[in-house]
């Protein structure tokens, strides 16, 4: 495993328990019977040597190890303190100094430790510290000052009030962009340039900081599947691919809750008891696997399991229960029809457990990856399992967008959606259908998809967008959105819809322009969806 990535965190955690033990042994010196100092000096000699270890920092281990014991010793009140001990470990404290920088500098951890560790072990068994000549080491003296750890601690909250300070900046700077087009001052142009670098570099290091692996959130799934698979009596193994993929630590947030209820679900009703999947000659014990890719500048995370897949005729019975006419049950595509499984209340289980079967899941976790401007699709084969892909941006807040336009109203498209832009004339889109890149793509109107009335027109612009997984065809993922015209690509700073505007499933957010417009971005796979919805699409 590449620990070179945990190099910073390892620095800043054992620079405050290097810090927390000197003060201890200090305190220790002027009070040696207090039981409080011994018991944190402990943590801080514990703690060390467990991320020592698992960095591979042997001498810095071995040297925690060996502290540890002597603190046990004294701990326990079987040896007494001393100023000879004091100094031993105080000598050991600025090997570990030593050291630490070598980490910070990637230098090799060379130094012998090995008269420190036979002094400690004689301190640990009663005798007198030794004077055996110990390694170079950098004390702290008057002459070398004091330093401060490279790393800071800083409050989530306080990165999201910066973010949001960046996203009155970039509707600020959208203001001077407009001005700048009936402006002929050339200094006035290059100074707007100008502040957007900056702006959109402050917000590039912004973002960089609050990036968060996705293995810092699935750390804790391996418990969460084993303690369910006890409850429920299953054999359950978790695998997880692509986890050194890094988030917007806001959506990693919110995909903790969504990823519990999807393993969930999975465990208690779609994995069957070992006797049954033994029976079908299904292999022991069952999967769940998670993995994660990147797409442009979004990921997609699939939760799959190989359980028993969801039962479709048993879905559409509760869907009816529900309310849905038959008719339009019939009529529903298979990707459609999986999505029922999102209402609130409905469940396919058969039975109430404590684990599931209320219906309370896939109604949040839709809603929840929605909320971020992402998408949910789901993908099961009977018998075989069932896969819930979820695509998010990997970054929240600012979008890279196009401006289009259609009778008269401005939408945002997301960059990232966007395969190519092309004027056509008007006729050539009528038959529903446009040839791109060797296939024909579905063709939508934005004005009819939104309820708009349109104006004629000969030219209209065709934006081509990546819509994979809209319409239920693994090989079909692009379609097309006609607009009557686009103009610039923005960054957007964008702000979750709220209530009562978020039952308007079109739109996943909205944004105000340079001129105080305020601007919708569009949901492309639920305009694109909606409008095809019941279409065959050969």
């Amino acid at each position: 495993m590449d620990v070179s990535k945990y190099k910073a965190l390892y620095l800043q955690e054992t620079g405050e328990h290097l810090s927390g033990i000197e003060a201890g042994l200090l305190s220790l010196e002027q009070n040696p019977g207090d039981s409080s100092v011994l018991d944190n000096l402990f943590r801080h000699y514990h703690s060390i040597k467990g991320m020592s270890a698992s960095m591979g920092y042997e001498p810095m281990m071995r040297l925690a190890h060996a502290e540890e014991d002597l603190l046990d010793k004294l701990r326990s009140g079987a040896l007494a303190n001393s100023e000879a001990i004091t100094s031993v470990l105080l000598k050991c404290l600025d090997t570990k100094k030593s050291l630490a920088e070598r980490v910070r500098a990637d230098e090799p951890l060379d130094i012998d430790v090995s008269s420190l560790l036979e002094s400690l072990r004689a301190a640990a068994s009663g005798q007198a510290a030794r004077t055996a000549p110990f390694p170079a080491a950098a004390p702290v003296t008057g002459e070398q000052g004091l330093k401060l750890s490279s790393v800071m601690k800083v409050e989530g909250r306080l990165f999201d009030e910066v973010l949001a300070m960046v996203g009155d900046l970039f509707m600020t700077l959208s203001s001077f962009k407009t001005l700048t087009h009936g402006s002929r001052s050339i200094e006035f142009k290059n100074g707007v340039h100008q502040l957007g670098k900056t702006v959109n570099g402050l917000h590039d290091t912004i973002i960089f900081a609050r990036m968060l692996l996705l293995e810092d959130l699935a750390a804790g799934l391996p418990r969460l599947v084993r303690d369910l698979a006890k409850e429920t009596g299953k054999e359950v193994s978790l695998t997880t691919e692509g986890m050194d993929i890094s988030l917007d630590r806001t959506i990693l947030e919110g995909l903790g809750s969504p990823l519990v209820h999807i393993i969930r679900n999975a465990v208690d009703d779609g994995i069957e008891p070992a006797d049954e999947r033994k029976k079908a000659g299904k292999p022991l014990p069952a999967t769940i696997n998670i993995k994660a890719i990147t797409r442009k500048d979004r990921v997609v995370i699939e939760v799959s399991d190989d359980g028993k897949g969801i039962d479709r005729e048993k879905l559409k019975a509760k869907a009816l229960t529900r309310g849905i006419s038959a008719g339009k049950i019939e009529n529903m595509p298979d990707s459609e029809l999986l999505k029922l499984i999102c209402l609130p209340g409905l469940s396919t289980a058969e039975a109430v457990t404590s684990i599931s079967g209320r219906g309370v899941g896939m109604d949040v976790v839709k809603d929840a990856v929605e909320s971020f401007g992402g998408s949910l699709e789901i993908e099961s084969k009977r018998y075989l399992g069932t896969k819930i892909i979820m695509e998010m941006p990997r970054t929240s807040s600012i979008t890279k967008a196009l401006l289009v336009e259609t009778s008269g109203e401005q939408f945002l498209l997301p960059i990232s959606r966007i395969e190519k832009v092309i004027e056509l004339e008007t006729k050539e889109l009528e038959a529903g259908f446009y040839e791109y890149a060797g296939t024909e793509i579905p063709v939508v109107s934005l004005a009819a998809a939104l309820g708009i009335k349109e104006e004629p027109r000969p030219r209209r612009t065709l934006i081509v967008l990546d819509v994979k997984g809209t319409y239920g065809s693994a090989g079909k993922t692009l379609a097309g959105l006609v607009v009557d015209d686009f103009s610039d690509e923005i960054d957007a700073y964008v702000k979750p819809l709220l209530p009562p505007i978020s039952k308007l499933r079109e739109a996943s957010g909205i944004t105000v322009l340079g001129d105080g417009r305020p601007v919708f971005l569009l949901d492309v796979p639920q305009i694109i969806s909606k409008a095809l919805k019941g279409a065959k699409i050969s």
